[in-house]
C-alpha cells in the first residue's frame, strides 16, 4: 500500500485567513487558478494554536486505495490510532460524498486522514490538491532518521533525495520523501546538532515540536501570479541582491527581470531536468512568522531549490565572516 494522492489540507488561523487563502489560490481573473477551494480548508483547530495570528496546518488528507490496509499499516508502524476506519462525508468541489475514512497521528499535532478512492465515481474527488507541489515538515534536531523510518514503514513513501548543508555556525538536513508516482511529496528539514538558531529552531520553539512549516503551491506563471497577489496587498519577502547575483552566476539566466525578482523574492534554480522558480510569503501579522507559503513554477525541474538554501547560508556566513562547507545533495534511485 502507498499513498495515492493528497486530497486536501486542513488549516486553522485568525479571522482574516479564509480570505487570504482564497486570494492565494485565485488572486485575479487573468491568472490561472492554482486549485479548487475545497482542497485547502480553514477549520477549527483541534489543539490550542501556538500563535493567535498565524496559520497552522492541522491535518493532511491522503487518498488511498484501501482505508483498512492504510490504517492498519500506519498504526503498526507506530502512528497513533485516532479514528478507526468508518463511513464519513468528504466535501468535494461537486458537493459532499460519503466515503470510507480513518485518521492517524502524523508529526507533532498534525494528523493524517485516509480517504478511500472510489474508481467508479472517478478519482478527481480525491485528488483535490492538484495545485500542491509539496509539504515541508520541520523537525527537531536528532529526529530525522526516526521520522523518515516511520513515513517509509507506515505510509509507503521512499527517500528520493537527502542533503546536508553545514557551515561554521549554521546547518540543516533535508530529506525528500515521495510516493511511487511523485504525486505525494514531503520535504523534511531539521537543524544539525551544532547549528546556531535558524528559522527551523524558531518553528520548533513556537510549536513545541514538529509540524508543517510551509505549503508549496505550484503555479503556471510565477511572475504573473506574484504581481496579481501584490495587487491584493499580499507581502513578499524580497531577495538580497548578493544572493540574486550569485544565483545568476550559478545558473546563467533568470527569466524574471532583476528588479521584479528582488522585490518579489523570486529565485531560480536549475537541475538536470530544467528550471525552477520559487518565492516565499508569510501569511502572518507577527514580527517573526514561522509558517510560510511557497509559490513554485516548474519548467521541467524536479528539485526543490537546494542551491538557493546554500546561497542563503553563504550570505549569512559572509556577514558573519565564516567560511562555508556545503555538501552536494545525494540522490537516491527515484521512480518518478
Amino acid at each position: 500500500m502507498t499513498l495515492a494522492s493528497v486530497a486536501s489540507v486542513s488549516v486553522s488561523g485568525p479571522s482574516w485567513s479564509r480570505d487570504f487563502l482564497r486570494t492565494l489560490q485565485a488572486p485575479a481573473s487573468d491568472v490561472e487558478r492554482v486549485g479548487s477551494h475545497a482542497w485547502l480548508r480553514v477549520e477549527p483547530s483541534r489543539v490550542a494554536a501556538p500563535r493567535a495570528d498565524e496559520i497552522v496546518v492541522n491535518d493532511v488528507m491522503f487518498g488511498v486505495e484501501d482505508v483498512d490496509v492504510a490504517h492498519r499499516r500506519a498504526v503498526r508502524a507506530g502512528a497513533a490510532d485516532l479514528a478507526p476506519p468508518h463511513w464519513g462525508v468528504l466535501p468535494t468541489p461537486h458537493g459532499e460524498r460519503p466515503v470510507r475514512m480513518a485518521r492517524v497521528g502524523g508529526i507533532g499535532h498534525v494528523t493524517h486522514t485516509f480517504v478511500e478512492r472510489d474508481p467508479a465515481a472517478g478519482d478527481a474527488a480525491f485528488d483535490g490538491a492538484q495545485g500542491l507541489d509539496h509539504l515541508a515538515l520541520c523537525l527537531p534536531c536528532h529526529t530525522m532518521d526516526a521520522t523518515v523510518a516511520r513515513y517509509e514503514a507506515g505510509f509507503g513513501l521512499h527517500v528520493t533525495q537527502t542533503e546536508h548543508i553545514q557551515t561554521r555556525s549554521l546547518g540543516m538536513i533535508n530529506t525528500v520523501l515521495q510516493n511511487a508516482s511523485g504525486s505525494v511529496k514531503l520535504v523534511l528539514s531539521a537543524p544539525t546538532p551544532t547549528s546556531q538558531t535558524t528559522q527551523l529552531h524558531r518553528f520548533v520553539d513556537v510549536h513545541g515540536g514538529a509540524g508543517i512549516q510551509h505549503l508549496a503551491l505550484r503555479v503556471p506563471a510565477l511572475l504573473a501570479h506574484s504581481l496579481a497577489l501584490e495587487r491584493h496587498e499580499v507581502n513578499f519577502a524580497g531577495s538580497m541582491p548578493e544572493m540574486f547575483d550569485a544565483m545568476l552566476a550559478r545558473i546563467g539566466h533568470c527569466p524574471v527581470p532583476r528588479d521584479a525578482a528582488l522585490a518579489l523574492g523570486i529565485m531560480a534554480d536549475r537541475d538536470a531536468d530544467g528550471l525552477l522558480l520559487q518565492s516565499f510569503l508569510a501569511p502572518s501579522r507577527t514580527a517573526e512568522p514561522v509558517f510560510f507559503f511557497e509559490l513554485i513554477e516548474r519548467q521541467g525541474a524536479r528539485g526543490f531549490g537546494a542551491a538557493n538554501i546554500r546561497a542563503l547560508f553563504e550570505a549569512v556566513e559572509r556577514v558573519q565572516g565564516a567560511p562555508v562547507v556545503a555538501a552536494e545533495p545525494q540522490r537516491q534511485p527515484a521512480t518518478v
